[in-house]
């Protein structure tokens, strides 16, 4: 009899001793869910808002590689140099976003690097920067 009343008194310590799900810290957790999932949303906005200036940057880059001079070439490669810093900081950040958001901002960075290049074909991955950038914004930011 000693032994069925300590095993019942453990039951008993136990099954009260479980943590019941608490609302309070169901919504608490839902809420710094919510705030989590908002942050996101804000970098993957400003990661395209920043990718959006760079292509056109880019574009405005045409005149300098379309000319022939070598002040031109020279002013191209260095802007070339300063938003490939750019573009590679805008990378880090997105491989630090979730999978789901880091496949589909990957594909902007590889036409946007080409696209501030003084390649002649830089153009036509401005083209495509553009149309990966607006893609991307109709998938995570839908109406």
């Amino acid at each position: 009899m000693k032994f069925v009343i300590t095993m019942l008194s453990a039951l008993f310590f136990i099954s009260c001793s479980a943590a019941p799900d608490n609302p309070v810290t169901t919504a608490a957790g839902a809420k710094i869910e919510k705030n989590k999932q908002t942050a996101i949303k804000n970098e993957v906005s400003e990661i395209t808002r920043e990718s959006q200036y760079l292509e056109r940057i880019g574009r405005d880059m045409d005149s300098y590689r379309l000319a022939k001079d070598a002040e031109s070439h020279r002013t191209c490669t260095a802007l070339m140099e300063d938003r490939g810093k750019e573009i590679a900081d805008l990378e880090a950040r997105i491989k630090n976003l979730p999978d789901n958001y880091n496949n589909q901002l990957t594909p902007i960075i590889i036409d946007l690097r080409e696209c501030v290049s003084c390649s002649k074909t830089a153009m036509e991955s401005c083209v495509k920067t553009r149309a990966s950038i607006n893609k991307a914004i109709k998938e995570i930011f839908p109406k």
